[in-house]
C-alpha cells in the first residue's frame, strides 16, 4: 500500500494541535511555565540582555533626561535545538489503525507543551549555581537582595511563618539603582513532600498563632505549583508573577514545527513524526524569586 503523506500529515497535525490547545492546565510544568516565564523572541542565535538592570523609574523633570546609565551586563542566552518524536508503523495504516494513533499524539503534545516548563523547573531547582544576570549565582547571598533564606522547619506554623518572612523580605528587594520595586510574592513552588502542608497553609482559615485572626496567606498566594524532580523534600520557593517580565525567560527562537519523515518506510516500514523546537530558557530578575532552605 501506497502511503499518501499528504494526507496523513493533515490529519496528524490535526490532532496534535487539538490536543496541544486543549492543554490548559493540570500539569505542573505547564503551569510554572505559563505563570513564571516571559517568553520572549528571538532572530538570531542567541540574545544578550544587558538591559536587565536598567528598570524604568519616574523621577522628576530637571534638566536633561537621563536613562542607560547603568552596567551593560553580560547575560546572554543561546538557542538550542530540540524534538520530540514518535514512530508509526507502515501496517498501522495498511490496517487502518490511524484511531490507535490519537492517544499518542495526544502524549507527544503534552510533552510538547510542557517542554517549557521543564526547563524551567531545571533552572529553578540549579539556581543555587546558576548564574543570574549580575553574575551572581540566582539564588545566594548577595549583600543586597539576599535570596538564599534560612528557614525554620516544615511544621504548619513554621512553614506559615516561614511564608511571612519571605514575602516581607521580597518586599523590600531593591533595583540596580537602590528603588525599592515593591515585588509581591504570589506564588509557592514546593516539592512532592511539602504540597499537603502548602495547601493547608494557603486555603486555613486560621493565622499563624492559630488563633480566630484570618489568614491573609489565602489573599497573597494566588498558586502553589508542585515541582514533581525537586531534588530536596524540605526547602521551598516563593517568586512574584505579576511583573511583564518575570522570574524566568523562554526565548523563542522558531516556534514548533511539525515534520512527517518517510524516508526510512521502504527499508523497516517506519515514519517518524516529530515536533522540532528551537529556542531556549533563562533568568529573568532574581529579586523576583526566594529559595527558603529548611
Amino acid at each position: 500500500m501506497i502511503v499518501d503523506t499528504i494526507a496523513l500529515e493533515k490529519g496528524l497535525r490535526i490532532d496534535f494541535l487539538k490536543a496541544y490547545d486543549a492543554m490548559i492546565g493540570g500539569d505542573a510544568y505547564i503551569e510554572l511555565a505559563d505563570a513564571l516565564a516571559t517568553t520572549i523572541p528571538s532572530n538570531s542565535s542567541e540574545e544578550k540582555y544587558g538591559w536587565f538592570g536598567d528598570l524604568p523609574i519616574v523621577q522628576e523633570w530637571l534638566g536633561d533626561k537621563v536613562a542607560g546609565t547603568l552596567a551593560d551586563y553580560d547575560y546572554t542566552v543561546k538557542n538550542k535545538d530540540w524534538y520530540a518524536a514518535l514512530d508509526i508503523d507502515r501496517n498501522e495504516i495498511d490496517d487502518d489503525k490511524l484511531g490507535a494513533l490519537l492517544p499518542r499524539m495526544q502524549m507527544l503534545a503534552k510533552t510538547v507543551r510542557g517542554w517549557k516548563g521543564e526547563m524551567i523547573a531545571d533552572f529553578l531547582i540549579n539556581g543555587t549555581t546558576g548564574l543570574a544576570y549580575d553574575g551572581a549565582a540566582f539564588f545566594s547571598n548577595r549583600a543586597t537582595n539576599d535570596n538564599l533564606l534560612a528557614g525554620t522547619g516544615t511544621t504548619l506554623a513554621q512553614f506559615k511563618a516561614d511564608v511571612y518572612s519571605a514575602r516581607a523580605t521580597m518586599m523590600k528587594y531593591t533595583s540596580d539603582v537602590g528603588r525599592v520595586m515593591g515585588l509581591m510574592m504570589d506564588t509557592i513552588v514546593v516539592p512532592p513532600e511539602l504540597e499537603g502542608l502548602a495547601y493547608e497553609a494557603v486555603t486555613s482559615t486560621m493565622g499563624v498563632a492559630g488563633d480566630n485572626v484570618a489568614n491573609p496567606i489565602n489573599k497573597w498566594i494566588k498558586r502553589v505549583i508542585v515541582l514533581p524532580k525537586a531534588t530536596d523534600a524540605n526547602d521551598w520557593y516563593g517568586l512574584a508573577s505579576g511583573w511583564p517580565l518575570k522570574p524566568f525567560i523562554f526565548q523563542d527562537r522558531k516556534e514548533t514545527t511539525l515534520v512527517l519523515d518517510d524516508t526510512q518506510v521502504k527499508r523497516n516500514r517506519k515514519l517518524i513524526y516529530s515536533a522540532e523546537m528551537r529556542g531556549n530558557a533563562g533568568y529573568g530578575f532574581y529579586q523576583m524569586a526566594v529559595k527558603v532552605v529548611n
